[in-house]
């Protein structure tokens, strides 16, 4: 997912040479920024493993030692993509869900704010669903981070308290459902996911509030 400087190209301006065009070198964040947007690309349609630093730069136009000016290694722009990708992503849904008054209203707002921005950058969701896994272990470590930041939407106060355990079992169920659809290609039918998987949450919280207490206690 790109923010707005990302997608900006620079080109000569008025006080450039008329004799000899030449386009202005643009700025570190907008080349580095090039080179995030350029591996997502890559690596949506090649997957992590055949993706080469060679080939992010080529792919984001820019000279063929930019890449290592920049990154360290593949892990290490697939880590600032993914980043900057899921704050984008957490960001919106935290908004939608927050504009709302009840919380069964605010998780229904929130998932589909989250399923319309992945479905709205194919690229960004097959590169950060299937190859996150793949990219090392900064990034499968920023994917659990990711994951569990979720928790903070199912808990808090006049929402029904059940373990953790469980939480994390309902988060794995839905981003399941989103990989599935992201591995088949259908990512462009991830909204459709919003209600059922909305009312299979909150169907657990209404129905399933007295066996997870009787889980917990068998637990302690």
């Amino acid at each position: 997912m790109r923010d707005g400087a990302s997608e900006r190209e620079r080109s000569g301006g008025p006080n450039a040479d008329t004799a000899t065009p030449r386009r202005t070198r643009p700025a570190d964040a907008d080349r580095r920024a090039r080179l995030m947007d350029a591996l997502v690309a890559v690596v949506a349609e090649r997957g992590f493993a055949r993706t080469t630093a060679e080939e992010v730069t080529a792919t984001a136009g820019l000279p063929a030692g930019d890449f290592h000016a920049h990154f360290a290694d593949l892990e290490e722009c697939f880590l600032a993509a993914y980043e900057r990708g899921t704050r984008v992503l957490l960001a919106r849904t935290e908004t939608a869900y927050r504009a709302e008054s009840s919380w069964p209203a605010a998780v229904r707002a929130g998932l589909r704010a989250a399923l319309e921005l992945a479905a709205a950058d194919p690229a960004f969701a097959r590169m950060s669903v299937i190859d996150a896994s793949m990219a090392g272990p900064r990034v499968r470590r920023a994917r659990l981070a990711f994951l569990a930041r979720f928790r903070s939407f199912l808990g808090g106060p006049g929402i029904p308290r059940i373990p953790d355990e469980i939480r994390n079992a309902i988060i794995g169920g839905v981003y399941t459902m989103v990989y599935n659809h992201v591995e088949s290609d259908r990512t462009a039918e991830l909204p459709d996911l919003a209600d059922p998987l909305t009312d299979f949450l909150l169907a657990f919280y209404r129905e399933g509030r007295s066996s997870a207490s009787s889980w917990a206690a068998a637990s302690s």
